[in-house]
């Protein structure tokens, strides 16, 4: 009895053993690892040529979190985003035109980064118009990601053929209209200036600015239409005179953007209005056009103007990743500046334009210099006010080309105070 009760004892000591040298041994085995965080990352397509990169670029480094990029058709960022947002479906972050922030945050779409943004050391570098429109109600929803500054390109070549200085820009508008006058008279298609004529949002971009330079603009800077200021109604003159003279090529008047600077590209047009990304266009697809870059000029000497435009970065409200949603907004406000710097894509922080931006091109320090005074107008119904083929601003610019510009100008005063007011 003793031998079989020792034997039981024996057996259930060897079981409690081994028993506890496999838990011990489970104990030394490592740990599965954590699945990544992943965030979902909602960009306008205009930025697919490089956003891609970005977020490659972020998870190559931090393995504990991934971003998921989506890039939007421009066209359905508005609806895609406000729909996602209300049906709690919404990104975790977005990359999105500054020019709408005021109407997402109005809408309670972001989340507030208002002590966030206190904390930042470089806050004065930060570009000044991407902070302000990134405000509402004296709160924060969104930080600068990308920028872009809109300039004066022109040919070197064709000033050079029509007797012109090729090494200075036109300073002032009277200065264009003479350079436009002396390329248009060499003949043949060659033309002296171009704009987008049934484009809302590429002159917002390329003509707005030489109003603001000259004291004139179509929007106050708490979002008031003022289209029948006096300085408006001269530089819609000043572009009229251009068109009725044959200086701009008889496409512009019905160019929805589709061409945009696309003429000038071709070698057959003298000036255009365009941004920092068609120094990288003409240096990859057209490095045979001779140009140079200067501020957009108002009507007098020592006036210019730029367009900051570009993305701003905001965190969706309710996300449920706020705590990596930041850490990818650390990366992006400091090496993803350096990173997409190296893209020729313009930093929204000034130091990091000047020492990886700037040297790559002596043309982007002019760029890099817009940026400081560039200028976004705020309104909270920027799209039914100016990218609307529909509307005041669209409907405004169509008397450059039949000359009608006071009565435009009632007529756009008129339909933008009603849009706003239906704002709220």
């Amino acid at each position: 009895m003793l031998n079989k009760l020792g034997n039981k004892r024996s057996k259930a000591a060897a079981f409690i053993a081994v028993a506890v040298g496999a838990t011990s041994f489970i104990g030394l085995m490592p740990a599965k690892a954590a699945d990544p965080v992943v965030l979902d990352f909602w960009s306008r397509a205009a930025q697919v040529d490089f956003i891609k990169s970005v977020g490659d670029e972020f998870n190559k480094i931090n393995p504990n979190i991934q971003v998921k990029v989506t890039t939007i058709p421009d066209a359905e960022f508005v609806q895609k985003l406000s729909t996602a947002s209300v049906s709690g479906s919404a990104p975790d972050i977005t990359s999105v035109d500054l020019i709408l922030v005021p109407y997402f945050a109005k809408n309670g779409v972001f989340d507030d980064l208002t002590s966030y943004t206190k904390g930042l050391s470089f806050k004065k570098e930060l570009s000044p118009a991407h902070m302000a429109l990134g405000k509402y109600g004296n709160k924060q929803f969104a930080l600068p990601f990308t920028a872009e500054a809109s300039v004066l390109f022109w040919n070197k070549d064709l000033f050079k053929k029509a007797g012109l200085n090729p090494e200075v820009a036109p300073k002032t508008w009277a200065d264009i209209e003479k350079a436009a006058k002396a390329i248009t008279a060499l003949g043949g298609d060659t033309k002296g200036y171009y704009f987008s004529g049934a484009c809302g949002g590429c002159n917002i971009f390329t003509f707005a600015p030489m109003m603001w330079a000259s004291g004139g603009s179509v929007l106050t800077d708490k979002g008031r239409p003022t289209f029948t200021n006096s300085q408006v109604g001269k530089a819609l003159a000043f572009y009229n005179n251009l068109w009725e003279k044959g200086y701009i090529p008889k496409s512009a008047k019905t160019d929805n953007g589709a061409s945009f600077a696309a003429p000038f590209a071709s070698g057959k047009v003298g000036m255009v209005g365009a941004g920092a990304f068609f120094i990288s266009g003409l240096r990859d697809n057209n490095p045979e056009i001779n140009y140079g870059v200067a501020p957009l000029p108002g009507e007098k000497a020592g006036q210019s103007g730029s367009f900051a435009g570009g993305d701003n970065i905001a965190i969706l409200k309710g996300t449920k990743h706020p705590k990596e949603s930041r850490v990818f907004m650390d990366w992006a406000l400091n090496a993803g500046q350096k990173f997409i710097a190296k893209k020729a894509v313009v930093p929204i922080r000034s130091d990091i334009a000047n020492s990886d931006y700037v040297p790559q091109d002596p043309r982007f320090k002019v760029i890099a210099d817009m940026m400081k005074i560039g200028k976004t107008p705020y309104s909270v119904a920027y799209t039914p006010l100016i990218a609307d083929g529909q509307g005041p601003w669209v409907k405004v610019l169509g008397s450059i080309f039949d000359g009608k510009i006071k009565e435009a100008q009632r007529a756009a005063q008129k339909q933008a105070l009603e849009i706003v007011k239906k704002q709220g």
